[in-house]
């Protein structure tokens, strides 16, 4: 018959060798727990522990962290019972490893209404992902340029009579943003050369142009923006200064810079802005070949605008607006013997509206009046609608409208200028992943303050479509007609080409 000693001492080594199985039992099971966790959500696991098994689960830790690099922690609280809480790794084993992604793979252009990613943390759509390109880091600056070669039609109606040209077009355009934590700069440009079949260069219409924009964020509430750009274009064979007997209309070239200071004053908002602009005139092209010289519309002015508004809420934003600007001749008469250096001013009330990612925009009502130096000259005046509003009704749609009103100047004889209104739209919609359409219109309406001239207005309207193959490479196809009734004019035009983006 056995001791009851020995009893004891079998039944305290058997507790005893069922506490190390146990504790060799937890050291096991604790890297399977981590490593058979779900990446997408990764979940935090606790686990109550007695204190007499606390040391080894420190020391399992400890080994555990050193081989696999987690983050794991184990806290004891006054009534000595162990918490730890394990973070499984980034990864699943098995899976391959992606190197960081790069920061230049990011859009550059900002859409009105993104794709949000979803509660559960799934992907989005992929459309949301469509036709962004990595661009081309250059230090601190991203650079995602675009060339594009494209074949058209022409055909213009004329009184009767049609024209027909087929030309070739080579366009090329790029965004230039900064990658800085504070300040920003942003460099757009596009240009456009055409080129006839045939040699004849009659209806070529090359463009270029290129915008720079840099925001300085000087203190919380305020911020400053530098502006300057160029612009060149062949002034269009409908405009009132055009050349009846020219083959080949004025190159305009556009010089134009700016700052623009905006301060908030708790509710309020102030800006003040001074912009400069300098329009220099090439030479036409006669139908002799001869060259006619029009240096004497070279002219630069400037202006300097002043706005206050209020906040109502973060969504409506009253404003008032007044301006004034100078514009200076270079010659103090035209070829007609006017003076034609003016003075202008203007006031406006309208409200900005920003309903976030659905609408925003501006719309404003005022008063415009220009006053020429001679007197011979009638000033101009009118009311003014400006304004410019996008709304995004839904992800992949996109509609865009504008309005402005502005005085333009006569070249020359015995009418100062006209009031020109322009109203402008824009359509774009996603109708697949990777293909978007685009429908535009415009209508220009010119009101001249004589009589002896009728008023015009100008239509003009565009469809196309983008075929996306890649990211990098698109496929284009578009068709545009311009009209004016006034005059019994229109044109016809259809092309057809491909865009490389990087």
């Amino acid at each position: 018959m056995p001791k009851p000693t020995d009893s004891a001492a079998r039944r305290h080594n058997a507790w005893r060798n069922a506490a190390a199985v146990l504790v060799a039992c937890t050291c096991l099971y604790e890297p399977a727990i981590a490593f058979a966790q779900s990446t997408a959500t990764t979940p935090v696991l606790q686990r109550r522990t007695d204190s007499r098994v606390a040391t080894a689960l420190r020391q399992n830790q400890a080994e555990t962290e050193a081989v696999a690099g987690t983050d794991d922690a184990a806290t004891t609280d006054q009534d000595g019972v162990t918490t730890q809480t394990v973070t499984p790794p980034v990864f699943n084993a098995g899976d391959a490893i992606t190197d960081e992604p790069d920061e230049a793979s990011s859009p550059y252009e900002q859409q009105l209404n993104p794709y949000e990613p979803t509660i559960d943390g799934g992907d989005v759509d992929p459309s949301a992902a469509t036709n962004l390109t990595p661009g081309i880091r250059l230090g601190t600056m991203v650079l995602r340029p675009t060339i594009s070669q494209t074949l058209n039609t022409e055909k213009q109606n004329s009184s009767g009579n049609s024209d027909r040209r087929n030309y070739m077009t080579t366009g090329i355009r790029g965004t230039l943003n900064s990658d800085w934590s504070r300040h920003s700069l942003t460099v757009t440009g596009d240009g456009a050369w055409e080129r006839n079949f045939g040699g004849d260069k009659s209806g070529e219409e090359p463009r270029a142009s290129i915008d720079a924009d840099l925001q300085l964020d000087l203190a919380k509430d305020t911020t400053v923006n530098i502006t300057g750009g160029y612009n060149f274009s062949r002034e269009d064979t409908d405009d009132p200064n055009a050349l009846n007997d020219a083959s080949v209309q004025s190159g305009v070239h556009e010089f134009s810079g700016g700052v623009a200071v905006a301060r908030d004053l708790g509710r309020i908002r102030g800006l003040a802005a001074i912009e400069l602009q300098r329009n220099v005139y090439s030479a036409a092209k006669a139908v002799d070949g001869s060259s006619i010289d029009l240096s004497a519309r070279d002219r630069t002015g400037g202006d300097v605008r002043l706005r206050a508004g209020y906040e109502l809420s973060p969504a409506l934003i009253p404003f008032l607006e007044v301006s004034s600007g100078l514009t200076r001749y270079d010659q103090k008469f035209d070829d007609t013997g006017y003076q034609r250096s003016s003075r202008t001013y203007g006031a406006k009330i309208g409200t900005e509206l920003d309903l976030g990612e659905k609408m925003r925009g501006e719309l404003a009502l005022g008063y415009l009046r220009k006053s020429y130096d001679d007197q011979r000259l009638d000033a101009i005046n009118g009311l003014s609608v400006d304004g410019d509003l996008s709304w995004s009704p839904q992800r992949g749609t996109d509609v865009s409208l504008g309005l402005r009103t502005t005085i333009e100047d006569f070249a020359g004889g015995s009418q100062g200028g006209w009031v020109s209104h322009r109203l402008t739209a824009g359509l774009t919609h996603q109708l697949r992943n990777n293909l978007v359409a685009r429908l535009t219109g415009q209508i220009t309406r010119r009101n001249f303050p004589s009589g002896d001239t009728r008023d015009v207005t100008e239509y003009f309207t565009a469809a196309g479509l983008t075929w996306s193959l890649n990211r990098y490479l698109d496929v284009t196809g578009d068709i545009s007609y311009q009209t004016t009734p006034v005059y019994d004019t229109g044109t016809w035009r259809i092309g057809a080409g491909i865009a490389f983006k990087r």
